[in-house]
């Protein structure tokens, strides 16, 4: 029935199309609290399960926006500078398209947010994004290979970075996730989905020098390091355990694989059995 009523909302928010904010709307969001903010967005989310009607969910998408105003300009004053596109991906794209229908009230949050009840998959804090963009250094016309799909944000926040002069090919191991994702992507020309074990994926990614995984592995898989062309740039995290995890940036310089570490980090373990 939870699957059921995430399709149904996902492909909901999917026809929606933004708005232009009004002046009127604009000043109301400025008058309002966070906590206001987040109060009118659950409020709408409740009313958007019992009926998705399409008054109510484009108020839903400008509200979510309106939220995600201060999320972006945290994130840029507690950990900046980033790129103004990226900060932009953040605002633009809409997230609460990429959550469980009863996490939509927290899609504004710079929190993960479980994609599944057992917690083997989640949709990680916007600020993660970030990080493994700057270390990337991604910018538009890039060609980038995801490594872990989930619902797919990822992915749009990259499609939306690289535009359409760049490609994004993103690898999932998870069938219903791959399902959820073919959903909330199919509007992304420039992004190629994947259903396959990310681990093995190395010969399908064609030469692009930048990859980001969204899964902590015990180590880096010697594949992964010899598929990575003379400079390209791959961000990991990588540790046994969550308290053990750190992100991870490889870069091949004059033949070499050269690492460097990030900071602790903490995302789902991989699930290849490989």
């Amino acid at each position: 029935m939870r699957q059921r009523d995430d399709a149904v909302l996902t492909g909901a928010l999917h026809t929606v199309q933004p708005l232009l904010f009004t002046v009127e709307f604009r000043r109301k969001m400025a008058e309002l609290s966070q906590r206001d903010r987040q109060d009118w967005l659950s409020s709408l989310a409740s009313r958007l399960r019992r009926d998705p009607s399409p008054a109510l969910l484009q108020e839903l998408r400008e509200v979510a926006r309106g939220c995600r105003l201060p999320l972006m300009d945290a994130i840029q004053r507690q950990l900046g500078p980033f790129e103004p596109l990226h900060l932009s991906a953040i605002l633009e794209v809409p997230r609460e398209r990429f959550v469980r229908a009863q996490d939509v009230e927290r899609s504004a949050e710079d929190v993960p947010l479980p994609l599944d009840d057992e917690g083997l998959s989640t949709i990680s804090a916007p600020h993660a994004y970030l990080l493994s963009f700057r270390l990337l250094a991604l910018e538009p016309g890039d060609s980038l290979i995801e490594l872990g799909t989930g619902s797919g944000y990822g992915a749009a926040l990259s499609a939306f970075i690289v535009g359409s002069a760049g490609r994004v090919a993103t690898f999932e191991i998870d069938e219903t996730l791959v399902r959820w994702a073919q959903r909330t992507l199919s509007d992304q020309p420039c992004v190629e989905g994947h259903h396959g074990d990310a681990v093995t994926s190395a010969p399908q990614w064609g030469g692009a020098a930048k990859v980001v995984v969204t899964f902590a592995v015990e180590a880096l898989p010697e594949p992964w390091l010899a598929g990575l062309p003379e400079g390209g740039r791959l961000v990991a995290p990588v540790g046994g355990r969550d308290r053990d995890q750190r992100l991870v940036l490889v870069q091949r310089e004059d033949g070499a694989i050269v690492e460097s570490d990030h900071g602790a980090v903490r995302y789902v373990k991989n699930r290849s059995r490989r």
